[in-house]
């Protein structure tokens, strides 16, 4: 990993001009200009766009498109962009190290872009889903994690429920789903299933929304049900904008309906 994210800083910065001073090299500071920055950006969107996704590939767009983010301050799809990125890579980074600063990085980027335009999903969205993702490498932070978190998803819910395939309730009725009851937090397995029960039925052909769904049933004694929703799911086609995330939910519910097979 530190190899690749040695290789991105070449990719991003271009080659460093730098003078000697007795025997040690310093490198000078490489400033972007806006159309160096807009260029990093028009890449990292572009290599992100890409099918299937890897995590090399998302690191070095996620590199690009924050260094650009940096430049240009007050363009809401550069942060929005990069706090997409950031959170794939938090997700899927190869070391703690490098998903916590994925997570942290995309946190940046995602209060940048709510602040730009707070009335739009994304900034919103992607805020609580890199924040999640800190708190999952991070425990210590799990429910101050969760404190953030719900007013961002709902926030989200509020202006586009349906935006990532119903992501602000998918990853809102997660939420709930797994943290502790009042007074602690605010779980609920109900609460937690009527929130997925909507992702589904508005995304009936995505399966992600379905592995949380069944979840939600199995917490509320629904076990066979959920059983009926997971081979559903199996053979749904992967979307053609996640194709490396669908064989992962693949592999997730061939494991769900083994493990509740016989309950």
């Amino acid at each position: 990993m530190r190899v690749i994210w040695c290789l991105v800083a070449l990719v991003v910065c271009g080659c460093c001009s730098v003078k000697r001073i007795g025997t040690r090299p310093v490198a000078k500071p490489v400033t972007l200009t806006r159309a160096d920055a807009e260029r990093l950006r028009d890449e990292g969107v572009k290599l992100f766009a890409q099918q299937p996704h890897s995590l090399e590939c998302a690191t070095t767009a996620a590199s690009k498109l924050d260094a650009a983010a940096q430049v240009l301050t007050n363009d809401f799809s550069s942060q929005a962009n990069a706090a997409q990125v950031w959170a794939f890579v938090a997700e899927n980074g190869a070391t703690t190290e490098s998903r916590r600063d994925a997570a942290k990085r995309g946190i940046v980027a995602a209060r940048r872009a709510r602040e730009l335009a707070a009335e739009r999903v994304e900034g919103h969205y992607w805020y609580a889903v890199n924040v999640g993702f800190l708190a999952d490498v991070d425990r210590s932070y799990g429910l101050s994690a969760v404190s953030e978190m719900e007013p961002s998803l709902k926030r989200a819910g509020e202006i586009d429920a349906r935006y990532d395939y119903a992501g602000p309730l998918r990853v809102l009725g997660v939420l709930v789903l797994r943290t502790p009851p009042p007074p602690v937090s605010i779980g609920s397995a109900r609460k937690a299933l009527r929130l997925l029960q909507r992702a589904v039925e508005s995304f009936p052909e995505h399966s992600e929304n379905y592995i949380y769904f069944g979840e939600a049933l199995c917490e509320n004694a629904r076990a066979e049900e959920a059983r009926v929703e997971w081979r559903k799911a199996v053979v749904l086609p992967a979307p053609s904008d996640r194709q490396f995330e669908s064989r992962q939910w693949q592999n997730k519910l061939s494991k769900l309906l083994a493990a509740n097979s016989g309950k």
